[in-house]
């Protein structure tokens, strides 16, 4: 196996040495050099070219995305790096995008970097990055949520979906516009990527988002989602929907 070289961007200096402590332990890897400014990472990963960059979101004088934009294609493996932040944490998720929590143990860093070595899609990973920029900066309604098919990737605002389907190992979102996106994957896993306080999963096979809902029908225990989509409820969940309900008139 080749060996792999790496640049560290990391303005936390307990965090740094933790990191390059890691990294020296991997013999697959060479660290180039580090640093805890945006115009200097700009500078040091164009001069030294390193495979995998680990980088902070957040530095002392800028964030991450300062320094992919100075870049039109991004010609390294990104590993990204960020404190626990439940809001930081999200962005990710919805974005498709891998990161490590610190602080993140050696082995979940040698996950990731076996992960990086892996070769992206380059225009669908700019897309996935330009999503989590988006998801960084704006405020919790307008997130946007990446969905992989098997012939493109969409990027939805999180707003627009009314409702998602499952069926087996594939999930159908139904989206504000009319268009339907069939992805694969458990609707579980997009269940967990969703923020709770807005998707309730009221059926096995289906998951809403709650302001979409106009009526509960209690005698057939069915909701109307935007007036025209009907969607059974589990008798199991029927008690935590209606206080679900009764939440949004409050």
């Amino acid at each position: 196996m080749s060996k792999l070289s790496c640049f560290i961007v990391e303005d936390d200096a307990q965090a740094l040495e933790y990191a390059a402590t890691l990294l020296k332990s991997n013999s697959s890897i060479t660290v180039l050099g580090h640093t805890a400014y945006t115009n200097e990472a700009i500078k040091q990963i164009q001069q030294l070219a390193p495979d995998i960059v680990i980088l902070d979101v957040f530095l002392e004088d800028g964030t991450a995305f300062d320094v992919l934009e100075a870049f039109e294609t991004i010609p390294f493996k990104i590993i990204f790096t960020t404190s626990y932040s439940k809001y930081a944490i999200e962005a990710f998720k919805y974005s498709a995008v891998d990161f490590l929590l610190k602080p993140y143990r050696l082995e979940q860093l040698s996950e990731a970097i076996t992960r990086a070595r892996q070769q992206y899609d380059n225009e669908n990973y700019r897309k996935q990055l330009e999503t989590l920029q988006y998801n960084f900066l704006e405020k919790a309604e307008d997130k946007k949520l990446i969905l992989k098919s098997s012939e493109a990737i969409f990027i939805v605002r999180i707003q627009d979906i009314i409702y998602a389907k499952s069926d087996n190992n594939y999930t159908t979102f139904y989206l504000l516009n009319g268009d339907t996106i069939l992805v694969s994957g458990a609707l579980k896993s997009y269940q967990a990527k969703l923020p709770s306080h807005r998707f309730f999963r009221v059926h096995q096979s289906y998951l809403i988002q709650l302001a979409y809902i106009t009526v509960f029908k209690k005698r057939t225990d069915e909701l109307i989602l935007n007036a025209s989509h009907t969607i059974p409820v589990a008798q199991s969940k029927k008690q935590e929907l209606l206080r679900h309900i009764e939440a949004l008139s409050s």
